[in-house]
């Protein structure tokens, strides 16, 4: 393998590890819940202790992790995921829970944008929407095995403080693993976060990734509860069948980097039909009385949906802003941030209050909501 291969492998790694924390708590939340005392709303909040707190990081990070360069950021943020997912698993208590998954976001934070410059910096002139469609496919990746491991190390480890603990210990050895990374030259941006606040195209990037990512993770947490309580299936059955919806996501981003680098389809078509496939898929998972079948359809379709424009929205982001790429991306992710800050609380809310019904029209009417902005900003082809 060369360098710049081992470098893309290394570099999803790290993305695997971050998605698993993203979702570690999701399919343990029944046991969660129990050990702890929570209620839905509550349990939410486990994600937005996470995305708020990657959400601040970024906002006054991105410049100083720009300074450092990539490989020392991305370290940097995987040893701070590994010391939070160890303080979860330890956790007596939900303040100590709530502190360990803040931890994991400033982590994920650290090291998200570096690692995207990263690749720009592996690939040079060359396009590297692929390789970025690689590395986006890791967060989903991981959260999948998240939901399907974790119930099952619960269930075979007598608890689910001792399956995070099995998690921290994968983290960790993700982070040795970065210390192997091949060195990159890097010059850091002339621009700044300020820039890309300034920057009105950044601003549909962010919205387009709060439908994406923020939809992908928000949907991810509730799909395990989802089909425990609709189909009385066991914990276990639902965390492997939950798994589908980021596991069709993993392809989907892969997929979404080769249709670009190829060049088959421009990057706002591939935002749009992410968009309408989210649409379709949550009309399927809200259909009453709907069979488990069209139920995982609906699921597997949202997958697709959120999954297909990530490499189109990061790369559209850096045209928007070339003389401060990472800031644009910066922005970005924090709409993925927002997305999932906002949407994980607000679909447990609305399935505590009203139902699952509602907490699926929520998310249809987010990415109706990025439908729409697809029509007043500018792709990367326009850019360029």
């Amino acid at each position: 393998m060369n360098g710049r291969g081992a470098g893309v492998a290394i570099v999803c790694l790290s993305a695997l590890a971050f998605g698993i924390t993203y979702s570690d708590h999701a399919p343990l939340i029944p046991l969660i819940s129990a050990d702890l005392g929570l209620d839905e709303l509550r349990a939410g909040l486990l994600s937005t202790a996470l995305f708020l707190a990657y959400l601040a990081t970024t906002a006054v990070g991105v410049g100083f992790a720009d300074r450092i360069g990539p490989r020392r950021a991305v370290g940097a943020g995987l040893l701070a995921a590994a010391v939070g997912t160890a303080l979860l698993a330890a956790a007596p208590a939900y303040p100590v829970a709530l502190a360990g998954k803040a931890l994991q976001g400033v982590g994920s934070a650290f090291a998200f944008i570096s690692a995207t410059r990263y690749i720009a910096a592996l690939y040079g002139d060359r396009r590297s929407h692929f390789a970025l469609g690689l590395y986006g496919a890791g967060f989903p990746l991981g959260s999948a095995l998240a939901l399907l491991v974790l119930p099952s190390l619960a269930t075979a480890l007598g608890g689910w403080h001792a399956a995070i603990g099995v998690e921290a210990a994968v983290v960790g050895a993700c982070f040795v693993a970065w210390l192997a990374a091949p060195r990159v030259t890097h010059v850091p941006a002339a621009g700044d976060m300020r820039d890309a606040i300034r920057c009105p195209n950044c601003w549909a990037a962010f919205a387009q990734h709060a439908a994406g990512f923020g939809l992908a993770i928000s949907a991810g947490t509730w799909i395990t509860l989802y089909l425990l309580r609709e189909f009385s299936l066991p914990l276990t059955l639902s965390g492997l069948l939950g798994s589908l919806l980021l596991a069709v996501a993993v392809g989907a981003r892969a997929l979404g980097g080769w249709l670009l680098v190829r060049e088959h389809v421009a990057t706002k078509v591939l935002m749009r039909s992410g968009e309408v496939a989210i649409v379709l898929g949550v009309l399927l998972l809200a259909l009453p009385a709907r069979p488990l079948a069209v139920a995982l359809a609906g699921a597997a379709v949202v997958g697709l949906g959120v999954g297909l424009p990530y490499s189109a929205v990061f790369n559209t982001a850096a045209a928007s802003l070339p003389k401060a790429p990472a800031a644009a991306q910066g922005l970005a992710a924090v709409g993925g941030t927002f997305g999932v800050m906002v949407g994980a609380p607000v679909m447990g809310y609305a399935v505590q209050t009203y139902g699952f019904g509602a907490a699926w029209a929520f998310v249809g009417a987010v990415a109706l909501a990025a439908l729409v902005v697809t029509f007043v900003m500018r792709g990367e082809e326009e850019l360029s």
